[in-house]
């Protein structure tokens, strides 16, 4: 009976509402026009304006409603370039010399170069030497000692950080470590990589670029055999472990960093091919939170790799850049002369934050013999661009520039993959 009752309610409601369409004239039925149908959609964000457009005048009448407005918000994009080994020698030591002042003045020797550095939204380095001080003398290899002009100089051409961590960074002990990061912040030039404290050591080195936060790790596989003083083992040098890599990598992203850039001191030195250890650790910590590898210690420049993974059920784009070779030093042989400058292309299109590829300029280490003292200068090589040097360029110069550039295009070039060499244009020159 209750379920009757309900059945019975039921049909006379639907009656009730079918009752108009049921009993409409003919003359007044009329087809529904769907452009008839409006649905307004409000808009995300309301901005309330007030006052009469210029030329225009004010009325009592009521306003009507603005319609909504579509933001466009333009993707933002950044450059952060790295360059190689920077290995002062004592033969560029001693040439930047000023007997007259006892000074060491190395701005020349960056001059050539230093558009290509500044112009970058951001600028890296892997710094060889140690600063340690004057006091235990100033020395090249096995164990390097610059002075701190080299800092201010390095800041003066556009480099914004310094990695520390690499087999030199023992050279001259705690002390070592210590001095060089203090110079380092008297010069303003930020590091990462070796540490005064364990404070120091877990906050991670994430930069704002323009909008975009980049994590910059640092790591040394080498040490030279040197022991890690006792007290300060737990965060004097960070030393190449995968495990350590990931978990540094994840705790950037938790600190709010986009991308995560790995500064790795690794591979065998003077060879041109990546080791198969080298392989196996980008492959490991590409896929374990970092986006793009730094190489360095080869002392030459290896190939940039670029490796599609799928995370989130999406595509994303990673390079590695295995070893960009010696960007200064006093090694005149084939292959160690010259170097490379990597340009790590990153775009933002609103809450995703791509790598959208690398670009490079090779880089040769002139050594100027012409008039005393000795003159040591990095020129860029790129066709179309003059090298500004104020050291004469001989023939034997511009053969090895040319063969250079032959050399790493065989090596790098790969425009498919968005590995090609740089457009000046890119850094506005």
């Amino acid at each position: 009976m209750r379920n009757a009752l309900k059945a019975l309610g039921a049909a006379l409601a639907v009656i009730a509402l079918c009752a108009p369409l049921i009993f409409l004239t003919v003359d007044d039925a009329r087809p529904l026009e769907l452009s008839a149908a409006t649905v307004t959609v409000p808009p995300t964000v309301v901005v309330p304006t007030t006052g009469s457009p210029k030329g225009t005048t004010s009325t009592t009448a009521r306003s009507p409603e603005p319609a909504p407005t579509t933001t466009t918000t333009l993707p933002i994009r950044v450059t952060v370039a790295a360059v190689g080994d920077v290995l002062t020698h004592m033969p560029i030591v001693d040439s930047v010399y000023d007997s007259r002042t006892g000074s060491y003045d190395f701005a020349p020797v960056f001059a050539p170069i230093a558009r290509f550095l500044a112009n970058a939204d951001y600028t890296v380095a892997n710094l060889e030497s140690r600063l340690a001080g004057p006091e235990v003398g100033y020395s090249g290899y096995p164990r390097f000692n610059s002075p701190a002009e080299l800092a201010h100089a390095l800041r003066a051409a556009g480099i914004d950080l310094a990695a520390t961590a690499n087999n030199h960074s023992l050279d001259f002990g705690w002390q070592g470590i210590v001095g060089t990061i203090d110079r380092l912040d008297n010069a303003g030039v930020a590091h990462v990589g070796t540490y005064r404290s364990l404070q120091e050591r877990q906050t991670p080195a994430i930069v704002d670029i323009r909008g975009i936060k980049v994590a910059f790790l640092n790591y040394a596989t080498y040490l030279n055999g040197l022991a890690l003083p006792e007290e300060h083992r737990t965060y004097a040098v960070n030393t190449l472990e995968v495990d350590t890599v990931a978990r540094d990598a994840a705790t950037a992203r938790l600190w709010g960093a986009e991308v995560v850039i790995a500064l790795l001191h690794y591979g065998n030195e003077y060879e041109r091919e990546p080791s198969q250890e080298q392989l196996d650790v980008t492959r490991e910590v590409l896929s374990r939170g970092v986006d793009v590898v730094i190489g360095s210690h080869p002392h030459v420049v290896q190939p940039i790799a670029h490796v599609l993974q799928y995370e989130s059920w999406k595509v994303t784009d990673k390079y590695a850049a295995y070893s960009l070779g010696n960007f200064v030093s006093a090694q005149r042989w084939r292959y160690s002369d010259s170097g490379l400058i990597a340009y790590v292309h990153i775009e933002k299109r609103g809450l995703r934050t791509y790598v959208t590829g690398v670009s490079y300029l090779p880089v040769y280490v002139q050594r100027s013999t012409a008039e005393a003292p000795v003159r040591y200068r990095v020129l860029p090589i790129l066709p179309g661009v003059e090298s500004r040097t104020d050291a004469p360029l001989t023939q034997q110069d511009q053969s090895r520039m040319a063969q250079i550039w032959e050399e790493l295009r065989t090596v790098l070039y790969r425009p498919d993959e968005n590995i090609k060499p740089l457009d000046p244009a890119d850094l506005g020159l």
